[in-house]
């Protein structure tokens, strides 16, 4: 048994353990929370962002779109063709200036393009409108502008400036042509080279005003978002060149560069080609998460970024508020452990004292004890002795303690003393055995004894327990027992042999009886017979229903010897036992009674029957006088009904019955239902001999079964017997 201290430093210890194991998965669970929230907040921005990118990618896309179908549509126009090269012609008209002029007063009114520069093969500016126009061109729009010449297709220059402080432009620049007038050709397609006939009328600069037309479109952004902003870069040289005005830093389109060398930044990401979600710094140096887009049909890329600060700021209002509850968690948790650990203590306490209460009193049990209590080491030498050892051996615990247990043993059972020693100490379980143990005055006493090996804390066995009871006097008396049982069981065997041979005897003198019966009855009937065929003439009415009572008596006394010969042999028959279907031994038997039923209105109920264990001729013989029974006592019914069914199991035998709606018995005689020549009816009523029904309880007692009967006058019988079901019948319920 360990110490209670030790229990408790090791409940201690659990308890220790137990509130590490939920301090940790709490703070798992904690942690698991956060970074699931955090997935799903980042997840979000990575979606919105990258739907953002898309979205201003296509609109983008689109702007150009709309602005090349301007163009081209300028470029196959030959009015504008014809009217500028009149301009480029006739520079000093006033008409023809007036009426190109008139012509692009209808183009602005769109209000998507600020300026038109006309310009020659040189690339010198014929007209300029509005007035006001400078008529510059930056290095990058006169490049556009030699590309379209040499091409002669709608080029869009890269956002430039045509001045150190002024505005970006994005301009498109239209060739035009002038198709031969006498010879009918038709302005060729978009695309479709001039012919050499062709002549060309110069070059349509439309400049457009990015900070009013194009950045408006790229800088809206479709949700609120204290950080979020969309970039468009390009690569120029060694540097990512960042193309339009950004939110925390002003006029930096065409100005701002970093340099592709810092691969940390969203913009050199892009710049570089790379797209999809990344995560990086942004031109403040502030952490971002971006999605890149290259833009379709241009060197650009977009670049829609989030500040990770107002990404996960949403997280970081539930952190505190999640830290809260699990420390409230640990907070209770350890309150809980440690309520729980009091309570323990207490309970410790508490089962100490009991225990302690409990050892006092089973110690006090154990002194008190009828039985003797003794406790060994594997030397034999006696170490404990209760007052019950010291009345049935008579030694006092004091004498009992400098003794050897070998002391007690008879001279014959020493050996077996020892013995039984060797089998505790190598392990063998050994509980209860009958012994022998010898008292100081020398008496013999037999002894059941109780042992138990006995354990030091580390498990190593230190002697032997051991309780033991005198039966000297007990097994004195069940000698006398037996001797007694004996004598009963030759008294029981002397009188089953008498009453075998009584009834033996008895059975052998109802059969001479009967048989001795039948030579008068023969004489009787016979002489009746020849006095009626003598005088049947001469006999009156009177007469003749003498000689008629006399053969219906004579004929009843031999169904009355018959059935009493069938009795007795019944008794004496040697059963066949074999597995006896009762559906065809049922419909056999009603085949047998059908003479008896043929003119009357009959209704049978039988279901199906189990098969069962027993002699079938002997069973067909019971089910005979059942149902001959039920079909007798249903005459006066219309209609008759019978059933033969099952009810359930008797414990291992099956319960059979024949009911009907016959006149029934009054049951205050069914005792005498199944007696030998017990009848219940009158013989002018019902006719019978009295022998049926005492038939069918002898065959059934004869298969290890019983019989009873239910019934009440004019409210019909019940008769039930039981037999052994075959031992593939399944049980019935």
């Amino acid at each position: 048994m360990n110490p209670p201290d030790s229990t408790e430093r090791r409940a201690g210890r659990g308890f220790t353990l137990v509130f590490a194991l939920l301090a940790a998965g709490i703070a798992t669970a904690g942690t698991f929370y956060y970074r699931t929230c955090e997935r799903h907040f980042r997840t979000g921005i990575e979606q919105e962002l990258s739907a953002i990118a898309e979205l201003k990618v296509a609109q983008i896309v689109q702007w150009r779109r709309e602005r090349l179908v301007d163009a081209n549509y300028l470029r196959r126009t030959p009015y504008a063709a014809r009217r500028a090269l009149d301009v480029l012609a006739q520079p000093a008209s006033p008409t023809t200036r007036q009426m190109f002029t008139s012509w692009l007063e209808s183009l602005f009114a769109g209000g998507s393009y600020e300026q038109v520069l006309l310009l020659d093969e040189q690339l010198n500016v014929g007209l300029a409108y509005p007035e006001r126009t400078s008529g510059v061109l930056s290095d990058v729009a006169l490049r556009a502008a030699q590309q379209a010449l040499g091409s002669q297709q709608v080029v869009i220059a890269d956002p430039h400036r045509e001045t150190e402080d002024g505005p970006v432009y994005l301009s498109l620049m239209v060739p035009l042509i002038v198709r031969r007038e006498n010879t009918g050709d038709r302005v060729p397609a978009a695309g479709q080279g001039s012919s050499p006939a062709d002549r060309s009328a110069g070059l349509l600069v439309l400049q457009i005003n990015a900070h009013k037309e194009f950045y408006p479109l790229i800088q809206r952004w479709p949700t609120p978002s204290r950080t979020a902003e969309t970039q468009i870069v390009r690569r120029d040289g060694h540097d990512a060149l960042f193309l339009n005005d950004l939110k925390f830093q002003t006029n930096t389109a065409l100005k701002l560069r970093i340099s592709l060398g810092r691969t940390n930044v969203a913009a050199v990401k892009a710049a570089l080609g790379q797209e999809g979600i990344i995560e990086g710094i942004d031109y403040r140096g502030a952490p971002v998460v971006a999605a890149l887009r290259a833009i379709p049909d241009s060197p650009w890329s977009m670049v829609a970024r989030m500040d990770l600060t107002e990404v996960y700021g949403p997280l970081r209002e539930r952190l505190w508020p999640t830290v809260l509850l699990l420390a409230a968690l640990l907070l209770g948790a350890g309150a809980s452990v440690g309520l729980v650990w009091r309570q323990q203590g207490v309970r410790f306490s508490r089962e100490r004292a009991e225990t302690d209460s409990r050892a006092r009193r089973f110690a006090t049990v154990v002194r008190d004890s009828n039985d003797a209590v003794t406790i060994q080491d594997f030397e034999g030498r006696i170490t404990a002795w209760n007052r019950g050892a010291e009345r049935m051996y008579g030694y006092s615990e004091e004498e009992a303690l400098r003794l050897n247990v070998h002391c007690l043993t008879t001279p014959g059972k020493v050996e077996e003393q020892k013995k039984f020693t060797r089998r505790l100490m190598a392990g063998e379980t050994i509980t209860s055995f009958e012994t022998q143990r010898v008292t100081k005055d020398g008496r013999v006493l037999d002894i059941w004894m109780t042992v138990t090996k006995l354990m030091d804390g580390a498990g190593k066995p230190i002697g032997i327990a051991s309780t033991e009871r005198d039966i000297t006097e007990r097994k004195r008396e069940e000698e006398e027992i037996r001797k007694l049982n004996a004598e009963l069981e030759q008294r029981v065997h002397e009188r089953t042999r008498r009453l075998e041979e009584a009834n033996k005897e008895l059975e052998s003198f109802s059969y001479s009886v009967s048989h001795d019966l039948r030579a008068p009855l023969r004489h009787v009937q016979g002489y009746v017979d020849m006095l009626a065929r003598e005088a049947a003439g001469q006999l009156s009415a009177e007469g003749r229903r003498y000689l008629k009572t006399i053969t219906d008596a004579s004929r009843e006394m031999g169904e009355l010897i018959d059935n009493l010969l069938a009795f007795s042999r019944m008794g004496r028959a040697e059963m066949m036992e074999t597995r006896v279907n009762l559906d065809s031994l049922v419909r056999d038997t009603l085949r047998d009674l059908e003479p008896a039923t043929r003119e009357r209105n009959m209704v049978w109920k039988i279901p199906p029957l189990p098969a069962v264990q027993g002699d079938a001729a002997m069973l067909k013989l019971a089910l005979a006088n059942l149902l001959g029974n039920a079909v007798k006592f249903t005459r006066p019914r219309d209609p008759a009904q019978i059933e033969i069914g099952c009810d359930g199991m008797e414990g291992e035998r099956v319960i059979l019955f024949i009911r009907d709606n016959g006149v029934g018995f009054d049951p205050r005689y069914v005792h005498k239902l199944f007696g030998v020549f017990q009848r219940l009816h009158r013989a002018d009523e019902f006719e019978g001999t009295g022998i049926g029904l005492a038939s069918v309880r002898r065959i059934i007692a004869r298969h290890g079964g019983r019989t009873w009967a239910e019934g009440a006058l004019d409210r019909g019988a019940t008769c039930y017997f039981t037999l052994k079901p075959s031992a593939s019948t399944k049980p019935v319920n």
